[in-house]
């Protein structure tokens, strides 16, 4: 692809919204002339006309005619639901290997039948759920004889209750070699065995869960890319570019996913169901909305606000506004809690990934209409890594599309191209935990910039300073008599890059220690919030 090509355009197809953008080359370079959002009801050639009829009005000049839009080039993704298992092993070992393995691949785990005689009415019970998209079950070679013979006796029950359903997926892991009678082949999968040294993307269990998830999901369109593959390319390419550590996070309404890449490449990914910020288990957990109210500020009853929280689930386009915004952030800052926990979870010895990216990029609808400092205080409560990081929002859903682009030198050129467009600076995050005890030389933190210079004392809570974008700020940090990242008894220098949401100076602990008092909690979480919603219409 070359500065000369066509104009086209981009399409991000989730649940609940679809986001298109017109990119065309002006001056030799790529840049996005136009975007929009919608719900995913709304057909998308109307979106894609209005785009270019929009440009059309302003400057037809820098896209060429308008005549032919309906011919141009479209780099087209789209988020699938995330897929529902029950999972079934003979012993807590292996079905705790199995869980780590789907959850990591992006399926949602909607029950676990581990040990050597699970119930198999609550199973046969579990497999007539019209939602559940399959039953897996794991073996291991290695595991002592007791368990592959508990194994064996299992495997062929399991596919008796899998025939009470004309539709549901049969999946073995490991060693099974008796075919379950009355099980199509369509409807039957075989799958490596799980492998306690290789539960990450790279283990060959991992990948072909993902591929069989995606298959039962995709509606058998073969062309659909998903976008959370795509999107995980262009972290890594981005990474390539900027010559950091990337940490490209994506909250969608039914799912997250996380990837982390260096200047080498990718890391470490993982697709989350259990993350996704309108999870429909609210709709019928109590324990599941109560964990989005935790960490409202919105004031009110309990059962009004449960009954909200339900709406914006059933409703994502509702409440766009007010107490609506503010409900918006508590299922935001839930949602990357159980990301972090998720993610926490999946790591592993040889990549314990303790510090902070240099650089977060910010992906997917749960960050939409939130003012910029509101989502820079939802990431610093979610996401708790002690270090200092940028935050960049891909606001209009380019970077999915982009990774649709099978040569890695393309994707490249054009992300060179559109960075300043589709990449908006939040901001900056200083995430340092609590320092020293009362009554120590805390220290103090001097704020230099070309607008203003600053000192601070280093105390407990938060900070906001106004940096606009495009100043960088340096900060020299004097941890006093104490110690803040990593560093103690001397002062030390860090550079960071302003943002629509500005700095945000984090000396809160780590972990977050919220009150168990429904009033004071809410109350503390109001008095955070405070600074992030001036000059916003909440």
């Amino acid at each position: 692809m070359t500065p000369d090509a066509p104009s086209f355009f981009t399409l991000d197809r989730g649940t609940v919204s679809t986001a298109a953008t017109l990119i065309a080359p002006v001056e030799g370079r790529y840049r996005m002339l136009a975007a929009s959002a919608a719900p995913a009801a709304i057909d998308p050639e109307a979106m894609l006309e209005d785009l270019a009829w929009r440009v059309a009005r302003t400057d037809a000049t820098v896209a060429g005619s308008m005549e032919g839009w309906r011919e141009w080039s479209r780099l087209e993704v789209r988020s699938i639901r995330p897929p529902r298992a029950c999972l079934v092993a003979a012993s807590a070992e292996t079905g705790s290997l199995l869980e780590r393995v789907f959850v990591g691949a992006g399926w949602h785990v909607a029950g676990r039948f581990f040990g050597p005689e699970p119930d198999l009415i609550a199973l046969g019970g579990a497999c007539l759920e019209s939602s559940l998209d399959a039953v897996v079950m794991a073996g291991r070679d290695d595991a002592d004889q007791e368990e592959r013979d508990r194994a064996r006796l299992l495997w062929p029950r399991l596919g008796s209750l899998a025939r009470l359903r004309d539709d549901l997926a049969v999946i073995a892991c490991g060693p099974f070699i008796e075919r379950p009678e009355g099980i199509p082949d369509d409807r039957l999968f075989s799958l490596p065995a799980p492998d306690p040294a290789a539960t990450g993307p790279s283990s060959p269990l991992f990948q072909a869960a993902a591929q069989v998830g995606a298959h039962l999901v995709s509606d058998g369109d073969p062309l659909a890319l998903d976008s959370r593959s795509a999107l995980r390319r262009s972290v890594s390419s981005l990474a390539v570019l900027l010559g950091k550590r990337v940490d490209g996070i994506e909250v969608g309404a039914a799912a997250a996913s996380r990837t982390l890449a260096n200047a080498d490449g990718e890391l470490r990914h993982a697709v989350l169901a259990s993350a996704g910020l309108l999870p429909h288990e609210i709709l019928d957990d109590v324990e599941a909305a109560e964990a989005v109210l935790r960490w409202s500020a919105v004031a009110g009853d309990p059962a009004t606000r449960l009954d909200r929280v339900r709406e914006l689930v059933l409703h994502p386009w509702s409440a766009i506004d007010g107490d609506g915004l503010h409900l918006r952030l508590a299922m935001l800052r839930t949602a990357l809690e159980r990301l972090q926990l998720g993610w926490d979870s999946l790591a592993t010895e040889s990549r314990p990934d303790d510090a902070a990216a240099d650089v977060l990029v910010l992906a997917g609808g749960g960050f939409a209409l939130l003012p910029a400092a509101a989502v820079a205080l939802a990431v610093a409560d979610g996401v708790r890594r002690p270090g200092a990081f940028t935050i960049l929002h891909d606001h209009a859903a380019v970077l999915a599309p982009l990774g649709a682009l099978p040569v890695e030198g393309d994707r490249r050129r054009l992300l060179a191209d559109l960075m300043d467009d589709c990449l908006l600076p939040v901001g900056s995050v200083v995430l340092t935990g609590a320092p020293g005890e009362t009554g120590k030389d805390r220290g103090r933190v001097t704020i230099s910039t070309p607008l203003f210079e600053d000192e601070l004392p280093l105390e407990p809570g938060l900070r906001l300073v106004d940096l606009p974008p495009g100043i960088v700020a340096r900060l020299e940090i004097d941890p006093g008599q104490g110690s803040l990242l990593g560093v103690s008894g001397q002062r030390f220098g860090l550079e960071v890059s302003g943002g629509l949401g500005g700095l945000l100076l984090d000396m809160r602990p780590i972990p977050l220690d919220l009150p168990s008092g429904a009033e004071q909690r809410r109350a503390l979480l109001e008095a955070w919030e405070e600074p992030a919603w001036v000059g916003s219409d909440r």
